[in-house]
């Protein structure tokens, strides 16, 4: 498989037919989708929406590289909103299945939190639709059930872990690589960037390295000129190694 950096839709704007058209006309090959934003949420797609969607992918010759499904953890454990959590979870599986999506991120309570039953049910639904959890928790000693993973850089600094470790660590594990950055604010910053904290020579040879065969998810969640910040992050990853992009 090819691999692709991947930015996120929902990042770009909220028509997605004009995000894939854009997207197509700059030279870009994959693009990852949310399960929140307008045009992809699942309990607003019927048969032939998901159609027109798959058909609109194949036009723009945009790889769907994966989804995201920012539910808050909480949610997956407080009585009242349980129950909406899990069928949001399983309709986004439907959905990416639909779409020849592999991969859904998410981050899941840990197991010693999670009723045993949920999630019996968030992995039943997972192989039923063929869709690969990417769990996005750092890796800590409380993390060991995570048999597929993803990892969000910035996340990774705002908690004092050094992403390329953090990569390492997760190896054969990491399913969902993304590449995002963080300043010396705190705040999400475009890869490549003056003031950026991450090491991206160092960070796409350990990708690169354990999950060479994985689109890179361009996260630019909180950037300020995404397009524009596409533009510098995708030159960066080109200049620190070979393929994708």
């Amino acid at each position: 498989m090819n691999s692709y950096l991947a930015p996120t839709a929902a990042s770009l704007g909220n028509d997605l037919r004009l995000i894939c058209d854009r997207l197509r006309r700059d030279g870009w090959r994959a693009i990852q989708l949310s399960a929140a934003m307008p045009g992809t949420r699942p309990r607003e797609l019927g048969a032939s929406a998901r159609r027109d969607l798959a058909a609109t992918l194949r036009r723009t010759e945009l790889v769907p590289a994966g989804m995201d499904l920012w539910i808050p953890q909480e949610h997956f454990l407080d009585p009242s909103t349980i129950d909406r959590a899990v069928a949001s979870f399983e309709a986004a599986c439907g959905l990416a299945a639909d779409l020849g999506i592999t991969t859904l991120s998410i981050t899941l309570p840990g197991s010693d939190q999670l009723d045993g039953e949920i999630r019996e049910v968030v992995d039943s639904s997972s192989v039923k639709h063929g869709v690969l959890i990417a769990d996005h928790r750092i890796p800590s000693p409380e993390t060991e059930d995570v048999e597929s993973a993803g990892l969000d850089p910035a996340a990774c600094f705002s908690v004092d872990r050094d992403p390329i470790e953090v990569v390492l660590e997760l190896a054969g594990r990491l399913v969902a690589p993304r590449l995002s950055d963080l300043v010396s604010t705190g705040l999400r910053g475009i890869p490549g960037d003056i003031g950026g904290r991450l090491d991206i020579q160092a960070y796409r040879a350990a990708v690169d390295t354990v999950a060479a065969d994985r689109h890179v998810v361009l996260d630019l969640r909180q950037v300020t000129s995404p397009w524009e910040g596409m533009r510098i992050a995708r030159s960066a990853w080109r200049a620190a190694g070979p393929g994708g992009g």
